[in-house]
């Protein structure tokens, strides 16, 4: 039986028994797998703020195959994300983000990348909190890095890029670029295909000195939260909730 160590944001978590506490990690290093804490919820010594939602923890544990849940020996908190979890937006903005990859990111698959994408939000709610570029941010670059969505930007009928247009369409349905060459559109979105090609194509703290508006960020926010619907089939248990503090905010 194997000791092995893993540094991980708690994506998922839920009560059992009377004091045991099971939870998932998207990790730095290892597979996304449920680990069991058992006791921590009486434990004097161990604090139970490392099995919350958003909580950026490490922990050793029991590598044993046959067991779906791997029995933790040792969990330390190293980030609680204190000051975002202090505002009721605060608590739900980390709700949502970590339910998104929860949703999205598949049991038995590793993916470095997303773990670094969800600390670099949460870090960014600490001192920023600028909700209304990082969600479209976050949602295309979870999306992109998982194969649901596009990472080229062409039109699908004349294999043309489409970023130079004069009118183009992204296709929800389809999953796929048209242009207003081969196509009459639904509506021009070229202006939105640009700003998806910048979101892929800088970091999050290379946007900050671009001048975008708000309206352009709010609709691709919506494509965004359509087409996770057409990938997944579902509705976020924290949606409603969120964005309603977030239009009130």
């Amino acid at each position: 039986m194997a000791l092995k160590k893993e540094k991980g944001i708690v994506i998922e978590s839920m009560d059992f028994g009377e004091s045991d506490r099971v939870f998932s990690l998207i990790g730095e290093s290892q597979i996304r797998q449920k680990f069991i804490s058992k006791g921590i919820r009486k434990s004097k010594r161990r604090p139970i703020a490392s099995t919350e939602l958003g909580s950026l923890v490490e922990i050793d544990f029991y590598d044993e195959p046959t067991k779906e849940w791997k029995s933790i020996k040792e969990i330390h908190l190293l980030n609680r994300f204190d000051s975002t979890k202090s505002s009721y937006l605060g608590t739900l903005s980390i709700m949502y983000f970590t339910e998104y990859l929860s949703m999205l990111y598949p049991e038995g698959e590793s993916h470095p990348f997303l773990f670094q994408l969800l600390e670099g939000t949460l870090q960014t709610l600490e001192t920023d909190g600028n909700l209304l570029t990082l969600l479209p941010f976050f949602k295309l670059r979870a999306l992109a890095h998982l194969g649901h969505f596009p990472s080229e930007f062409y039109c699908s009928s004349c294999g043309e890029e489409v970023l130079h247009k004069m009118a183009a369409y992204f296709s929800l349905d389809q999953r796929e670029f048209i242009c207003g060459n081969c196509h009459s559109l639904p509506k021009n979105q070229i202006h939105l295909i640009q700003l998806m090609r910048i979101f892929l194509s800088k970091r999050f703290s290379h946007l900050q000195g671009l001048s975008i508006e708000p309206e352009h960020l709010k609709e691709l926010d919506q494509i965004m939260n359509q087409f996770f619907r057409l990938v997944t089939g579902k509705e976020m248990k924290s949606y409603f909730e969120f964005y309603k503090s977030l239009g009130n905010s």
